[in-house]
This record gives structure tokens, C-alpha cells and sequence, in this order.
């Protein structure tokens, strides 16, 4: 089993950028932060020095071929990312071990996984 993902979960990509995601469901919570479903990772972008965005802990510092930044931009979760018994609103909610495909602006992909799930409580069948 794997830990559920709530609001204030932090993404990490592989250029060393941090992100806490926000806009949890509050149908179902833990410890008062509602829980994030699938589509909730996709389209994170993660920031980098120049350009700052909110919830960023840690810029991103992927670049592009002329050496300009090239933040990190989060696709949807591959598997086993989402839970397969757990739901709201009757999408699968995401897990821990959600991880996927950054494709930054102009810039070879890379990749996101969960650095902090955000809670120690609730886990879930994969």
C-alpha cells in the first residue's frame, strides 16, 4: 500500500525543483487537507529563479538549448500512481508513488515524483 496524497504534497522533478500542490477535495480529508485525485498533478509548472510561481520550494533549473530556463511542466500520473479501490467523486485519489514525464518549454523532458505525500496517516491499494 501506498500513502494518499493531500493538499500540501510536494512534487519534486529531476532538475531538483519543489512544488506543493494545492486544491485538494474537501469530500474527503486527512488531518483537515482535503485528498488529491487524478488530474490534480497534471499541468504543474514548477518554477525556476527567474520566474517564481506560487507553492514553489525549490526553483527548477532545467534549461534550454541556448542555456535559458526552461522550468518543468508536470503530464498526468503513470501507473501505479493512482489507487485502484480508493475514490472521490469518483476519481482514483493519488498515492505516493505517483510519478511521470515533466516536458519543459523548449527543453529535453524529464521527470516528477512525490517528494512528501503531505501525510503519514491514510494509505491505499495500488
Amino acid at each position: 500500500m501506498a500513502l494518499v496524497l493531500v493538499e500540501g504534497a510536494v512534487l519534486a522533478c529531476s532538475h531538483g525543483g519543489r512544488r506543493r500542490l494545492t486544491g485538494g477535495d474537501p469530500r474527503m480529508t486527512v488531518r483537515g487537507s482535503g485528498v488529491l485525485t487524478a488530474g490534480a498533478e497534471a499541468g504543474i509548472a514548477f518554477g525556476s529563479a527567474a520566474q517564481p510561481v506560487p507553492g514553489m520550494i525549490t526553483p527548477c533549473t532545467g534549461t534550454n538549448p541556448s542555456g535559458g530556463p526552461a522550468p518543468c511542466l508536470t503530464t498526468a500520473t503513470l501507473p501505479p500512481g493512482l489507487s485502484a479501490k480508493l475514490t472521490v467523486g469518483g476519481k482514483p485519489v493519488l498515492l505516493s508513488t505517483a510519478r511521470g514525464v515533466t516536458v519543459p518549454p523548449g527543453a529535453p523532458p524529464g521527470t516528477w515524483s512525490v517528494a512528501d505525500p503531505g501525510q503519514d496517516v491514510l494509505e491505499a491499494i495500488r
